[in-house]
């Protein structure tokens, strides 16, 4: 989500520069645009007036075709390998470079001075080159996230060359199985760690509410996100396995924004009454998120999915099993139904709000020390995907 007038990231977006130090700022105060009636689910890019979306759009497939002629990194035949990290989301995504529509964010971020520089310090040290992950990564991540981006949108970009399609890893045992004639579904369908070569990382839906759609379609359009990078995967990589971290949606307080959707987004359509907040609407899809990725996992079985929750919740039994456990004698091994209950890691904060936002300045954005928070959430997911084969948690 980016800092509107309204609900929505559309519209013209001034520019100031930083004569000082030639930085280029955004400003991206952008007048309410009722989504409401859009099909979530229908890919739709931005409108081509829009330039910058076009201009980031333009660049982040540049760096998913650079990624894609990178050969994999080599390494000591004794040390393991672990995936390419893809990043997809909106304006919380792209932040951890430090931008909003590729530029340092201006004021009403409420940033500190040179805390985009801090933000991207902490990604390199957390996921890139100078992290545990990064120095043992097939290849660097990739963080492709526009400030503003809407399930809709997001399907139009990962179909318009927003997703890699380089094999990182070998299939000499696939194809020494097919010269041998060999065809077992329960292998081709199990889930091997050994040959995972990406971990998609995905927050996406806050801008639909932003934009006036109900729950309801907002969650059909999360379903289509995370449905639509799983079915790219497969048809792209047939015998690779595939994993995802899908995050449901963080809280936000920007309550004026939430008033300004009235009319027509309003709580009393009568009346004129507008809605006081986005937590309600942000309850009811997040209630609905464990169904949408059950389905995901009964329909790609070759795949590993985590849901990351702020709920209090605990996981049922079969999502918080020992290793030694986790199968019963005879079944496959790929029922993988993890749900990591990530807290107050994940801005489930409560008391004062200014403890809140002392995460969220702007009560939509999370700043540095916001990002280190769900940074720790982040990095319990991808534990989890490596069957804790590596330590993450502890890293600082």
């Amino acid at each position: 989500m980016e800092d509107t007038d309204g609900s929505d990231d559309t519209g013209d977006k001034k520019q100031n520069k930083k004569q000082s130090s030639k930085i280029i700022m955004s400003n991206s105060s952008r007048p309410f645009l009722y989504i409401g009636d859009y099909d979530p689910a229908k890919p739709k890019p931005w409108p081509k007036e829009e330039k910058d979306w076009w201009i980031l759009h333009d660049k982040l497939t540049k760096s998913v075709r650079a990624s894609d002629a990178l050969p994999p990194l080599k390494f000591d035949i004794n040390e393991s390998r672990l995936p390419q990290l893809i990043f997809y989301g909106d304006s919380i995504t792209e932040g951890w470079g430090g931008t909003s529509f590729g530029m340092v964010p201006g004021p009403h971020r409420m940033w500190k001075p040179e805390e985009h520089k801090e933000i991207r310090q902490l990604f390199a040290n957390t996921f890139g080159d100078l992290s545990t992950w990064g120095k043992r990564a097939l290849k660097p991540p990739l963080v492709l996230g526009i400030s503003g981006s809407r399930t809709y949108d997001f399907l139009w970009r990962i179909n318009n060359g927003e997703f890699p399609t380089s094999q990182l890893l070998g299939n000499k045992e696939e194809e020494q199985r097919q010269e041998e004639g060999e065809d077992d579904d329960s292998i081709k369908n199990r889930f091997q760690l050994d040959k995972l070569e990406r971990v998609y990382i995905v927050l996406m839906g806050t801008n639909n509410l932003g934009g006036g759609m109900l729950p309801g379609p907002t969650v059909e359009g999360m379903d289509a996100v995370g449905r639509s990078i799983l079915q790219l995967h497969k048809d792209t990589f047939p015998n690779t396995p595939s994993a995802i971290l899908f995050s449901e949606l963080l809280p936000r307080k920007d309550n004026f924004r939430a008033e300004k959707m009235c009319p027509p987004r309003c709580a009393n359509e009568t009346t004129l009454e507008p809605y006081k907040s986005f937590m309600p609407a942000i309850d009811k899809v997040n209630r609905a998120l464990p169904d949408v990725v059950d389905g995901w996992r009964n329909d790609f079985e070759n795949s590993r999915i985590v849901l990351l929750t702020s709920q209090k919740s605990e996981p049922d039994a079969k999502d918080d099993v020992d290793d030694e456990d986790e199968t019963a004698e005879g079944e496959p091994d790929n029922d993988y139904t993890m749900t990591i209950n990530c807290g107050r890691d994940m801005f489930a904060i409560e008391g004062e709000d200014d403890e809140f936002d002392a995460y969220m300045p702007d009560r939509l954005h999370p700043n540095a020390k916001g990002y280190k928070l769900w940074s720790r959430c982040l990095k319990r997911g991808l534990d989890a995907v490596m069957d804790h084969t590596i330590s993450l948690e502890g890293e600082k």
